[in-house]
Parts: structure tokens; C-alpha cells; sequence
């Protein structure tokens, strides 16, 4: 089967498959797990002993103790690095490429992958487009880097960004604006391009609404496409306020691929789970109930090149119940932040919750970043919305130590602005003790 063949029929199947019952998508799970676990046995020596627990005899798969294969953590990606390419790879998983992680909360890691992921990671944002009814025919904007010899002030043109055999495709185009560009520049480009989808980080992007705002530029947004960051109420209300804009909120990873994405009628985010399978876990790497916090460990299926076989993904998050849409796709409820920013008491306790909105709004704060700089210290940094209006920094004290520690040493700290990791990302909470 030709590439673009196979793409199609995976993506029209993610249409079919989307209403298919629970049980229809275990049985579809397992027999991909099934696949992915006899070839990392087989080819790839990281995986030659650590899958024994779930192998039978027989060599059948005991999916009574698949949770006591052993977490894949990111730490294994640095050390193990060669241990975890595949010697041979399955026929028609295409090429490969290696590209490396952000490193934003921690020390960037290579992936090696396998064309056949981006057909996966293609399929499901091309379903998820159709959920919101975007038209593929307008003009997608997405952020680039700056080619050597080309004008850094200037964007790039890309091409068509929906299905290469959709009518309304062809007419389409994305465009790159570059990551140096400022949020005045972008917004000049955004209307020179007439564009009509745009995508970044929601705080980035809440920035950027704010500015236009500022500067009473009016732009015709009919979507905005968030990845990267949390997206809150408060990004969401300024889109819409400013732009009349929609959110496609989408969870993904270099690691993982495309892993969910907001339902436009439902609450959450529907997981991606004909292409990779979620799990929400605690210390033991043992499932969570349903609405309790725990670590994301993910396994995508396809990815034959440097198999993930319950990878950390290095986030929390929480399933929530099944969605009113009529989708049987799991449904997580939130992903509540990295596991890096689990704030920790002095005693051993630990939290790694997120204040509500109220507390933002108390505070009468734009932007805020929450941050343990201590054993027990913390503290609030918030842009205020207006610089002579001091918020009730009283309550949102009380809101933290309600919700985290009783004792904390909490500060509020007024700044002008929330610098941006290396990366580009905005980072809402961060443990720089931990860090330290």
C-alpha cells in the first residue's frame, strides 16, 4: 500500500473508531501492544528481559501483569540511549529520523522515530480539525525557525496542511512566522496572510491577544490551536474576547506523538487511543481511580524505530468519565502539570495540584507563575492587569496554603512579565528547589 493510501485509510478509520465500544478499543490496544512487545523482545536489546513479566510460557501475553513491566523513564533515554534503537525494524514502518526533545524541564533527550508515527500523529489532528469543523481550504499559522541566508523578519509560506486528498486541502496553505518575530511583528503578519487558524502555546498566544487588544488590531480568527502549555479559562476568555476565537487544545509529545485533544462539546481531552495507549498511575506504576491525580505513562504503538514501552511521560493528569459527545475515546480530564513542579513539604508530603481561577481573579492577574524557591517557601509571581490596582494578595495566600501546605512561607511578587524557558514555553508551576 502506497504512504498516502495508507494514510487515508488509518484516518478513516480514526472516524469509524471513534464510536467503537470500550471493549472494541481494548481488544484493538491489545492486539497493537501485542505486535509492539513481541518486536522490542525480539529486536531490541533494552527489551530482550524487561518485558518477561507479561510473557507466558507459551509466549502468549498475560495482561494480568503488564503493569509490572517496568517504567521507562527519562533518565533510561540518556543512559540507554543505543540499547533502545531496534536492530531490525517491522516492513512498511518507513524511514527513520531522530529529533530532539525541548529540554525545557530538564536535559533535552534524542527519539528516534519511524514514518509510520507520523501517519498516526497526521490521522489524529486531521479527526481532531474535523471535530471543530475547521476548513482546510484558509490559512493555518504556526511557528518556525529562521532558514540560514533567509530574512529572520520575514515568514515562509509551507503549503496545504489538511488531507493531501481533500478537495478543500489544495486551496489551503500554513505559514511560518519565526520564533524571534515580536508579538507587534506577528500581528502584522498574521494580517498580511489573512489567517484564519492559529497555533502556539495558549499563554503565548493569550499574550498575543493582549497586545492586539492593546493595539486595536483586528483580526479574524475563527480557531486557535494550543499544544505546549496548560490552557486555562482565562487564556480561553481572551481569545474569545479578542478574537471571537474557538480552542482546539491539544496534548502531544516528541516521545509520544499526538496524544489528545479537546472535545468541542464535551469537557476534556479525548486521548488518541488507536494510536497510543495512556495509563494514569501512582509511585508503583499501578492505575489511579478515576478523577485522582497521577503520572502519565504512555505506550505508542507504532513506534518500531525506539519502542516507548511505558514511557514517564513526566506529566500529571487524570481520567475523567466517559464523555456526552457519544466518542468512547478515554477522556482525560486534566493535565495538571510536569512532575517536576510536584511542590514538596519539609516532612515528605507531596502536591501537585493547581489553584483555580478565583485565586487568579483575586489577584486581578493576567499571567502568574507559581514557584517553590524553598524547603517551604513559595511564591506567587503575577502580572498584574493594571499596574495601579493592587490584587487581594491576602486571599491568595490563603488559597495556597488551602490547597497545598497550611504552613508554607508564601510571598506574592508583582512582576512585569513571565520569562519564557529556552524553549519558548511558558512555565505556569515549577520546583526551583528541586532544581537546585
Amino acid at each position: 500500500m502506497q504512504p498516502q493510501d495508507l494514510q487515508r485509510a488509518f484516518y478513516e478509520m480514526l472516524l469509524e473508531s471513534q464510536f467503537w465500544s470500550p471493549r472494541q478499543i481494548e481488544d484493538y490496544q491489545r492486539g497493537q501492544l501485542t505486535q509492539l512487545l513481541r518486536h522490542a523482545r525480539r529486536n531490541v536489546p533494552f527489551y530482550e528481559n524487561r518485558l518477561d513479566p507479561v510473557f507466558t510460557a507459551s509466549g502468549d501475553i498475560d495482561w494480568d501483569r503488564w503493569e509490572d513491566i517496568p517504567i521507562v523513564r527519562r533518565s533510561d533515554m540518556l543512559e540507554h540511549r543505543d540499547a533502545m534503537l531496534a536492530r531490525e525494524r517491522p516492513a512498511g514502518h518507513g524511514e527513520v529520523g531522530t529529533v530532539s526533545s525541548s529540554g525545557s524541564t530538564g536535559q533535552p533527550i534524542r527519539i528516534t522515530s519511524n514514518r509510520l508515527t507520523i501517519t498516526a500523529a497526521n490521522g489524529n489532528r486531521w479527526r481532531a480539525h474535523r471535530w471543530f469543523g475547521l476548513d482546510w481550504s484558509k490559512t493555518l499559522a504556526v511557528r518556525g525557525d529562521p532558514r540560514p541566508g533567509a530574512d529572520p523578519d520575514q515568514g515562509r509560506l509551507v503549503g496545504p496542511w489538511g488531507p493531501p486528498w481533500d478537495d478543500a486541502s489544495r486551496f489551503g496553505r500554513s505559514v511560518e512566522y519565526m520564533r524571534n518575530f515580536s508579538a507587534a511583528r506577528l500581528l502584522e503578519y498574521l494580517l498580511e496572510t489573512d489567517v484564519r487558524y492559529l497555533a502556539w502555546g495558549a499563554k503565548n498566544l493569550h499574550a498575543v491577544a493582549l497586545e492586539a487588544e492593546r493595539l486595536g488590531i483586528r483580526l479574524d480568527i475563527d480557531c486557535v490551536l494550543t499544544h505546549g502549555q496548560q490552557t486555562g479559562a482565562a487564556d480561553k476568555a481572551a481569545f474569545t474576547r479578542v478574537w471571537g476565537a474557538r480552542c482546539l487544545d491539544h496534548y502531544s509529545s516528541k516521545e509520544a506523538g499526538q496524544m489528545a485533544y479537546s472535545c468541542p462539546s464535551g469537557s476534556g481531552l479525548h486521548v488518541s487511543a488507536e494510536s497510543v495507549f495512556v495509563e494514569v498511575v501512582d509511585a508503583e506504576g499501578r492505575a489511579v481511580p478515576q478523577g485522582e491525580d497521577g503520572r502519565v505513562v504512555v505506550t505508542p504503538f507504532v513506534s518500531t524505530a525506539q519502542p516507548l514501552i511505558r514511557y514517564d511521560q513526566g506529566d500529571i493528569a487524570s481520567f475523567g468519565p466517559p464523555c456526552k459527545c457519544g466518542r468512547c475515546l478515554p477522556v482525560l480530564a486534566q493535565v495538571s502539570g510536569r512532575t517536576l513542579s510536584i511542590f514538596t513539604h519539609p516532612d515528605g508530603r507531596r502536591a501537585a495540584k493547581m489553584l483555580a481561577e478565583e485565586t487568579r481573579a483575586a489577584l486581578r492577574a493576567v499571567f502568574w507563575q507559581i514557584a517553590q524557591v524553598g524547603p517551604g517557601s513559595f511564591e506567587i509571581r503575577y502580572v498584574p492587569a493594571d499596574w495601579s490596582d493592587v490584587g487581594d494578595e491576602a486571599t491568595a495566600v490563603a488559597d495556597f496554603r488551602s490547597v497545598y501546605f497550611h504552613d508554607a512561607e508564601v510571598r506574592c511578587v508583582r512582576v512585569r512579565e513571565i520569562p519564557l524557558t529556552a524553549a519558548g514555553k511558558f512555565i505556569e508551576y515549577v520546583n526551583e528547589w528541586a532544581a537546585t
